[in-house]
């Protein structure tokens, strides 16, 4: 985390650039979700849960997982720093194909950097390139379009067959305040929607799952801010307010000039949103990370948050050392029905003991045991103990 801090700070860029004029709906009236950082428990209780390990071949390997989607009795991976890859895998593990397509020309990509499916097709944001590559859901390539915008773009997620949100870039603004959604209607070629509003200079903190787009409603949480927003086709509204109390990172802290930010991060807590925004049918789920006297003195902690939606209980787990009480489960990375998706690193599963490995996988059903010892990583689906 100090070296992913580090880095965003060194890549705050001071440049005057220019907005487009369109028209800006955002409504207000969000729901609180209060951080009581004395509430934060050891551990979170799992209900049920299935390992999925994953077939490890020549092709296969996974170096990490930086956005996960479930589709039926398909798996589909976005790997986009180590093997710059989309990678699909059956719904038990087994290894299905490999879009590795890195080049220039039409149907190969220099970055992939968002994945998305939508209308029976797989979807790669390349943001070198600046385009949006179509494949079928077999790993077929099938067209690509370009992207409608000059400027950088992060994330994209298509709200229907006509519109698409993307997320901008707001290096470029520095320290003033920049829109960073904007909605394009592909049939007048026009932005219809934009909104979002934050200072510029918080993108250089970029993470992968910053859309949640759960049986229909599609959300947006943006690291360093406090607001999850909710997209359609009608606008952006701000539907709950994060509050981390009186240590969060406020508007302006982040006005800051590049040095005298970092300085302050570096002598005082802060507590901020680090996205990672992922909803089934019961739960919302957000990280955020905190420091309790300034990044120079102490060692920041990543935390996950679990918001029921039918009671409105909020409760806050260490990310680390949170299942079975030993193993870090990273994530989840993504949500369907009243379940979750995480992943162990294979070294995590690999230290337990043999006792320990047997007794875990009595508790699940069907786990391929040669693909659970192959040295791939391991997806954990989970449920959680109602709260």
């Amino acid at each position: 985390m100090k070296k992913t801090l580090c880095i965003a700070i060194g890549l705050l860029l001071i440049v005057a650039s220019c907005k487009e004029s369109v028209k800006k709906e955002i409504e207000t009236g969000p729901v609180e979700l209060k951080i009581e950082m004395e509430e934060i428990q050891t551990a979170y209780g799992i209900d049920k849960f299935e390992l999925i390990p994953l077939e490890l071949n020549d092709r296969s390997l996974v170096g990490a997982i930086d956005k996960l989607i479930v589709e039926k009795d398909k798996i589909y991976l976005l790997d986009k720093e180590i093997t710059k890859s989309v990678l699909c895998f059956s719904i038990e593990g087994k290894f299905l194909f490999q879009i590795n397509s890195i080049g220039e020309g039409e149907g190969k990509f220099s970055k992939p950097f968002d994945l998305n499916l939508f209308n029976e097709s797989l979807q790669i944001l390349d943001i070198i390139q600046k385009k949006i590559l179509v494949f079928d859901l077999e790993g077929n390539f099938k067209q690509e379009k370009s992207i409608p915008f000059e400027e950088q773009v992060v994330n994209f997620f298509p709200i229907n067959e006509h519109l698409t949100a993307y997320h901008m870039d707001g290096r470029s603004f520095g320290s003033a305040e920049t829109d960073f959604i904007r909605v394009f209607d592909n049939r007048d070629a026009t932005i219809s929607i934009q909104g979002v509003s934050d200072i510029g200079s918080t993108d250089a903190y970029q993470v992968p799952i910053e859309f949640s787009g759960h049986a229909g409603n599609i959300k947006f949480l943006h690291a360093w801010t406090d607001t999850i927003y909710k997209i359609s086709e009608k606008g952006i509204e701000a539907e709950y307010i994060l509050n981390f109390g009186s240590d969060r990172l406020t508007k302006e802290i982040k006005k800051l000039p590049l040095m005298e930010m970092r300085k302050f991060i570096m002598e005082n807590p802060y507590v901020f949103n680090v996205a990672n925004l992922v909803e089934n049918e019961d739960y919302l789920s957000f990280q955020w990370t905190r420091s309790k006297a300034g990044y120079a003195n102490s060692e920041d902690q990543t935390y996950i948050s679990y918001f029921k939606k039918s009671t409105a209980a909020l409760t806050h787990f260490p990310l680390s050392g949170n299942w079975l009480g030993e193993m870090n489960l990273q994530g989840p990375l993504f949500g369907v029905e009243d379940w979750f998706y995480g992943y162990l690193n294979y070294e995590e599963w690999n230290r337990l003991s043999e006792q320990n490995k047997d007794d875990i996988i009595k508790e699940t059903t069907g786990v391929n045991a040669e693909f659970l010892n192959a040295g791939n990583l391991i997806l954990v689906k989970y449920r959680l103990k109602d709260a």
